[in-house]
């Protein structure tokens, strides 16, 4: 047994000394006092990693995922499907729900599923990206996925990425925004447009300045709608490759407790480089990033949050700032605040070092190896 003392948050605070199981009989006390203790880091956006991938349909898969991303720092995340045909889409969701009932009576470190993400099927053909455009869908069908999505899991959606120029869209987000989380994303509207979806119902815009119109000087776009709507959050991947270190310094402060950090990972991530099939596109993964197309665009990342959280730290960014941006904000957007309740905070913990090296996990309330202070 290991007891963990002298365990101070990031803002300070001190809670309780923790025990944790590690094996051993002996009690061996363990000062955490040169460790920041951050509460477990939230996913919002997040398809796969260690080759699985959540648009699969399968249940065991997502389970092992949940079971992994405790390494990468992770205690709940947003399965996020990618744009996929209708019956994939509610196969997708099922094996969502089953795997979250499965991990209920899971007794080992795993990442809690928070409801499931839809990336689509309502975006601008485009902007789709890597997004299958061949599953793109009207408003009116799309509405019916969601009927029977609610239908056969109710309450398991919780975000849903739209494009509010596509016709009937904005209807979606009037009628549904109070149950349903709308973000911007794959879109092409104009500042206007943006500013008309964020006042009326939409939270947040989707991997910022990606799959978007960009933010020029007479034309600020959905990035301009979001500083003018200070009730909006913006996601972005703090990877440094999707967003240049200097803007994303630039969005820190513009956007100061309202950025949430997004990994946006696919099952690349946290596997070697090569080839991987992401919604039945091949995407490369090669040397920290994704390439598709001739082009050699992006398609989502191979970054974990803990890299992200050392990335922001080495270009610039405050340690409580980042911490925020990864923990208190994005369970704030989905009406989620139990980061400061040290009952909610003892079983799910992240230790990281002054750099915001990701150092030692608790998950459920056990230790999570390989870790590398212990």
């Amino acid at each position: 047994m290991l007891r963990l003392t002298n365990i101070r948050l990031f803002d300070r605070t001190v809670i309780p000394d923790i025990e944790v199981d590690d094996g051993k009989d002996a009690v061996e006390d363990r000062d955490m006092g040169d460790l920041t203790a951050v509460p477990g880091y939230f996913d919002s956006h997040i398809h796969g990693s260690f080759g699985f991938d959540s648009s699969d349909g399968r249940a065991e898969d997502i389970v092992k995922l949940a079971s992994m991303l405790p390494g990468f720092g992770v205690s709940d995340f947003l399965p996020t499907l990618v744009t996929l045909d209708e019956d994939r889409i509610l196969k997708a969701a099922g094996a969502v729900a089953e795997a979250s009932d499965k991990l209920g009576s899971f007794e080992g470190p795993h990442a809690n599923i928070a409801g499931v993400r839809l990336e689509g099927p309502l975006l601008s053909p485009g902007m789709a990206g890597v997004q299958n455009p061949e599953y793109l869908v009207s408003a009116d069908k799309f509405s019916l996925i969601l009927e029977k999505l609610e239908n056969e899991y109710p309450g398991l959606v919780k975000m849903i990425d739209i494009a509010p120029e596509i016709e009937g869209a904005m209807d979606l987000v009037h009628r549904f925004s109070d149950r349903y989380v709308f973000s911007l994303a794959h879109s092409d509207c104009d500042f206007q447009k943006a500013l008309e979806f964020l006042s009326s119902g939409g939270k947040s815009l989707t991997h910022a300045l990606n799959a978007m119109r960009p933010c020029l000087k007479r034309d600020p776009g959905p990035l301009g709608a979001a500083f003018d709507n200070e009730d909006s959050y913006v996601e972005v991947i703090c990877d440094g490759i999707h967003v240049d270190p200097v803007v994303l310094k630039m969005m820190f402060r513009l956007f100061d407790g309202r950025i949430i950090v997004i990994s946006d990972a696919v099952r690349a991530a946290g596997m070697p480089d090569g080839y991987y099939d992401l919604g039945g596109i091949s995407v490369e993964s090669r040397g920290g990033r994704t390439f598709f197309g001739p082009s050699g665009n992006l398609a989502g990342s191979v970054t974990s949050m803990s890299q992200e959280a050392e990335r922001l730290y080495s270009f610039g960014i405050d340690k409580e700032t980042i911490i925020r941006s990864m923990t208190c904000t994005p369970r704030r957007r989905l009406g989620i605040s139990k980061d400061n309740d040290p009952g909610a905070l003892r079983r799910n913990l992240n230790f990281v070092d002054d750099e915001m090296r990701l150092m030692c996990v608790i998950s459920q309330g056990r230790l999570v190896s390989p870790y590398v202070m212990l």
